[in-house]
């Protein structure tokens, strides 16, 4: 055989080489493969398997529990665990051991409490924590101090009067209860403060007492009298001004200061002098002295405001005196006419 023909068989008997493209094909089908077989042997719902876990442990620390009302005051006693915690990882395990040191002793039944619990077919530890739920009606429990409280019915308007349809009564713990909380409703009339919604309790900034001021009844233009015909006393709760006018008395004598609209709470800063005596006007002058009294009509010589003193003529002597505005068309002299 010539060296020729040796390299040939050499050649052939060398196995060719899988090429490079088709062996990465060979391993992205053989990856997806192995994805569909792993898949189907996990749980088809992790979220049953942890509520399952968590409902055994529960089971596990309420049968521990009952071990404390029993052997300490004897009373239904139920406790709530923090389970819902993702943190704890709850695995499946066949026995929950339940505070394996005894740091709870089992004569009492604490309001609260960290229990540690431990699975030992796991290597799992943890600390869970509990509250005890104490029903109101336990036998020998000292009963809460409660305080009546009102919550409304329906939603209540800002300004709106606080009938017994509104709001409900009701007791309520002391300790749960607002510090200005709404004890009592009686012999006043409270009208809302501000807009309510139902289901508030109402404390005592939500209310606010009527209070008797003067409305308008009818538009007063700028510098016209205040004619009593115009007002009237009515009870208003919210937005009412420090210096409403409260009373009719002395009205007469005032004029408006500005135009007033129907509806609008009166003021002293709306008020000004009235204009009582107009120049030429026959005024009712009345004249007083230590044993008499005279009244006479006389022409005023000049405007008057309440309280001004002006000049008036005598229609028959033509004799010029002074008076006092004591209201409208009227004025009042010292001195014998």
């Amino acid at each position: 055989m010539n060296r020729r023909t040796r390299q040939i068989v050499k050649k052939s008997s060398v196995h060719s080489p899988v090429p490079a493209n088709l062996a990465r094909r060979l391993s992205a089908v053989l990856f997806l493969v192995a994805g569909y077989v792993y898949a189907d042997t996990q749980p088809l719902n992790t979220t049953l398997t942890t509520d399952s876990n968590a409902a055994n442990l529960r089971i596990a620390l309420n049968r521990w529990s009952s071990k404390l009302a029993a052997t300490g005051d004897r009373s239904p006693t139920a406790y709530d665990f923090a389970l819902a915690d993702k943190r704890l990882a709850i695995p499946d395990c066949s026995d929950f051991v339940i505070d394996p040191m005894n740091r709870i002793p089992l004569r009492t039944a604490p309001s609260r409490l960290v229990v540690d619990v431990q699975c030992p077919e796991q290597n799992w530890h943890r600390r869970i924590r509990g509250q005890r739920d104490t029903p109101s009606t336990t036998p020998g429990a000292v009963a809460k101090p409660t305080v009546q409280v009102f919550t409304l019915a329906r939603p209540v308007k800002k300004g709106e009067k606080l009938t017994s349809d509104v709001f409900e009564s009701e007791r309520a713990l002391i300790h749960r209860t607002p510090q200005n909380a709404v004890t009592h409703l009686q012999g006043k009339q409270y009208y809302a403060a501000r807009h309510l919604l139902p289901g508030r309790t109402l404390v005592e900034s939500d209310l606010v007492v009527g209070q008797q001021v003067v409305v308008l009844t009818q538009a007063i233009p700028a510098r016209s009298p205040i004619a009593l015909e115009n007002t009237a006393i009515r009870e208003r709760a919210v937005d009412v001004p420090h210096d409403a006018i409260r009373s009719l008395e002395g009205l007469s004598m005032l004029a408006a200061n500005r135009l007033l609209h129907p509806g609008d709470i009166l003021r002293k800063r709306d008020l000004t002098k009235a204009k009582l005596i107009k120049r030429g006007q026959t005024v009712a002058v009345e004249s007083l002295g230590n044993h008499f009294r005279i009244a006479s009509e006389l022409v005023a010589l000049q405007d008057g405001y309440l309280g001004d003193q002006i000049t008036l003529r005598n229609p028959e002597s033509s004799r010029r005196v002074t008076a006092v505005v004591t209201g409208i068309g009227t004025a009042r002299s010292a001195k014998r006419l």
